[in-house]
């Protein structure tokens, strides 16, 4: 039924890469083969060569004694319809049609018997294969088990001498595999058909008549099948679905066409304006986006304007609180004044400097019902109490601490912002003289108009 005769195939490139070497194969009427090894040693492209989809680079394929790649695209195509039946690794079905279209639809390019006929045979081989109440059922209501059957059926559907099966369980749980792996070798057996199944699974590989185990492009062993199924096919005989009788075929209601000119002239029918509708509707959604990404570009950029330019931040003052802690005054100022400005409450850290590192301090905001959402319309004052309790920190200036505060904020034009939001981050440094610090020690160390005093502001740093 099936030869295969120095069958190779090479991808050219910057390096010659042979996908399959030099493959050779007898298969008779009614086999079954399986093909296992790992990803990328050239299963699919084999199955895809004597599937009459991918060509060969050199060698032979042969199916019934004629070399389909001699053929010409259109006597190919008809062998391919004709003799050959694909399940592929997805189930690939067309997902604005029924269950019973996908099936018929082979039937109705070919030609060779009736739209109606072609219904009534869907319709047999979706009840053989468990989806007799699928019928009108779309590819998208169906379960990943179920699409998988109907891609069965569509197969099957033009009677075909051999069926090959690329990976046919491969995206399915392992009792789903299990069903459509007895329905496949069932319709194998009942039908008599030629099967070609590429796998990874060795159980699937175990029920084939033969196994061939394949790596890098070529055949590393071939061996006879270790599970003899034994069982009756589960499916009963099926050889008489392809009759199908006229009073049964006149009853079918046919949806794609009577024929495959009718079936044709409705497809560019509809496909025409179809294609005009979606090209303008793709232009005018890609002209919208591109006008929303720059509208929101524009509107990034101006709210990070007014986050850095409209509100001014700084330290206002340092002065001594009781013990050993500090009143620190912060100010926030709308520098735009005709609008206000909302802050999401600052957090206002302190650190000390220890060596190299900076030590966090305790700070606590001293603003009593103090809102989570600040209106700033002139200036605001925020005042908080720190208390850095640290006896070893780093002496930049003599006896003085080398303190950092950071403010953390959150701006937006309106109380209740939505995506017009913008993250803003400060740093105030200082330096800070301690509770007991000696004056005189200080001026022994460091010239100053008058008392040394309780800070002194420095730049970013």
């Amino acid at each position: 039924m099936l030869t295969l005769q120095n069958l190779g195939k090479n991808y050219s490139g910057e390096h010659t890469v042979e996908a399959v070497k030099n493959f050779c194969l007898e298969l008779g009427d009614g086999k079954s083969l399986a093909i296992i090894g790992r990803s990328g040693s050239g299963k699919s492209t084999l199955l895809g060569m004597i599937g009459g989809i991918s060509k060969p680079s050199n060698g032979q394929v042969l199916i019934d004694g004629v070399d389909q790649w001699k053929l010409d695209d259109t006597q190919r195509a008809d062998l391919r319809n004709e003799k050959i039946g694909f399940v592929f690794q997805f189930a690939s079905l067309l997902p604005s049609l029924r269950a019973v279209d996908n099936v018929a639809l082979p039937c109705l390019i070919s030609g060779r018997i009736s739209a109606r006929e072609a219904y009534a045979r869907a319709r047999a081989l979706l009840d053989r294969v468990g989806l007799s109440h699928r019928y009108d059922s779309f590819p998208g209501q169906l379960s990943g088990g179920e699409q998988r059957r109907v891609a069965i059926a569509r197969a099957l559907v033009n009677s075909p001498k051999l069926l090959l099966a690329d990976e046919p369980t491969a995206d399915l749980d392992e009792a789903t595999e299990a069903e459509i792996l007895n329905l496949l070798i069932d319709i194998h057996r009942a039908l008599n058909v030629t099967l070609i199944v590429v796998t990874h699974n060795p159980d699937i590989a175990a029920r084939a008549d033969q196994i061939i185990e394949m790596r890098g492009g070529e055949t590393v062993s071939k061996k006879e099948g270790i599970t003899k199924d034994e069982r009756p096919p589960a499916i009963e005989a099926i050889n008489n679905l392809y009759d199908v009788s006229p009073e049964k075929a006149a009853g079918e209601k046919v949806r794609l066409g009577e024929g495959l000119e009718l079936f044709l002239g409705r497809f560019v029918t509809w496909m025409v304006p179809i294609c005009v509708i979606a090209w303008c509707l793709n232009w005018a959604v890609a002209d919208y986006e591109r006008s929303e990404i720059q509208a929101k570009a524009q509107r990034k950029l101006a709210l990070e304007e007014l986050a850095m330019q409209g509100l001014r931040a700084d330290l206002k003052k340092v002065e001594f609180g009781e013990g050993k802690s500090y009143i620190v005054t912060l100010y926030l100022r709308n520098t735009k004044g005709d609008e206000p400005l909302y802050v999401m409450s600052p957090m206002v850290r302190g650190f000390v400097q220890v060596g190299t590192s900076w030590l966090e301090v305790p700070m606590k905001c001293l603003e009593s019902g103090n809102s989570q959402v600040l209106k700033i319309a002139g200036t605001k004052f925020l005042r908080y109490e720190m208390v850095p309790d640290v006896p070893d920190f780093t002496q930049l200036l003599p006896y003085y601490m080398h303190v950092r505060f950071t403010n953390d904020m959150l701006i937006s034009p309106r109380s209740e912002p939505k995506d017009d939001l913008v993250e803003r981050n400060d740093s105030y440094y200082v330096y800070l003289k301690p509770h007991d610090a000696d004056d005189n020690a200080i001026l022994s160390k460091m010239k100053f108009p008058g008392k040394p005093p309780i800070w002194i502001p420095m730049p970013p740093h």
